[in-house]
């Protein structure tokens, strides 16, 4: 009688660290810095954002009115 083997395929799930300062504010190209704005309007109902630009406003709001996340930029 034959054996049967079982092979369990596994994913390898690369991570990359972005640096900081190549994360900009999609909205204006300005630089994003990993700081909460100091000015947040708890009446948006969002949670306090993780991002703002380097004068700690929040990021640009996009379309549809949601602070938008940093994007990286290639150098």
């Amino acid at each position: 009688m034959g054996a049967s083997t079982t092979t369990s395929a596994t994913s390898s799930i690369v991570r990359r660290f972005v640096d900081p300062d190549d994360l900009v504010c999609p909205g204006c190209g300005e630089q994003a810095v990993g700081v909460a704005p100091v000015y947040w309007q708890v009446r948006d109902g969002l949670p306090v954002a993780q991002f703002s630009h380097p004068d700690r406003t929040a990021l640009c709001r996009t379309f549809t009115g949601r602070i938008a996340e940093p994007v990286e930029v290639a150098r």
